[in-house]
């Protein structure tokens, strides 16, 4: 029987979501981590996994020391924003009612499609929520990034951000953070999701219709497209992450250099965004 789902779409979002999931998400914390059954979906070996385990409690009480201000901000926005996105999903499963349990012919008998697949239609409607999601956070975090602070190389770039304006952005870093992280994980069941059913699929058999070899690579296409769109804006999305992360690591240094090398003017009249040492 044929692969329902492209094996190299499959592939390129299993490596983007195991890749993104134990490198881009950051430094060791001590948040649980994605599940070790998804790392090994993902084509990681035991042996990775528990060294990954292993160092995510080193170091605990040091970082939660230097980066308390940070997790507390997250921590005050996770519940709004994951009721935000989950109430998003919600209005798509209204329309998926009486479909909680799909059935195809197989050669034994029914095959009975895994229960987080309830039709095409509750499908490509979470789908486009996770895309506007992303799309959503781009557009409104995007400005952080472009503020390059990272970039800042000498004491009177430094100086010359206003400290309103530091506090801000490190806010809005943690509401990315909170939001990101819901984002993730609906991502990572969407694409677990596809190949569960890739799975059910392969034992369809539709013997009783003349062209079921055309139907079954129709659905394969047709599935394929779906999941095309959301696996380059998951990559996108990671990749925002990333730089999100590194911003909000120097907002927290450039905090501390502020006091230490900077007069109570420095910032009188500063704009933003600031580039370098410029």
């Amino acid at each position: 029987m044929m692969a329902i789902l492209n094996r190299k779409t499959l592939a390129a979002a299993q490596l983007v979501a195991g890749t993104a999931l134990l490198v881009l998400i950051g430094p060791p914390s001590a948040e649980p981590g994605p599940s070790a059954s998804w790392a090994l979906e993902a084509g990681y070996e035991p042996q990775q996994i528990a060294r990954r385990e292993s160092s995510r409690h080193r170091g605990v009480r040091r970082q939660f020391e230097e980066n308390a201000r940070e997790e507390t901000l997250e921590d005050a926005t996770s519940a709004s924003s994951s009721g935000a996105l989950a109430a998003a999903l919600a209005s798509c499963e209204k329309d998926s009612n009486g479909t909680a349990s799909l059935t195809l012919p197989g050669a034994k008998g029914a095959i009975k499609l895994d229960s987080c697949y309830r039709g095409r239609e509750k499908f490509v409607c979470s789908l486009n929520t996770l895309l506007d999601e992303a799309k959503k956070l781009n557009s409104e975090f995007a400005h952080i990034i472009e503020a390059k602070y990272p970039a800042v190389s000498s004491v009177d770039a430094i100086c010359r951000i206003k400290p309103d304006a530091l506090s801000a952005d490190l806010t809005k870093a943690g509401t990315f953070g909170a939001r990101f992280k819901d984002l993730r994980a609906e991502y990572d069941r969407s694409i677990g999701c596809a190949m569960k059913v890739e799975q059910n699929l392969k034992q369809v058999n539709l013997g009783d219709m003349p062209h079921s070899a055309e139907i079954l690579k129709s659905m394969n296409d047709t599935l394929e497209a779906d999941l095309k769109d959301v696996a380059a804006t998951r990559q996108q999305i990671f990749d925002l992450n990333e730089k999100m992360q590194a911003s909000q690591k120097a907002i927290v240094t450039i905090e501390k250099l502020r006091p230490t090398m900077c007069l109570s003017t420095s910032a009188a009249g500063a704009e933003k965004p600031v580039s370098g040492g410029q």
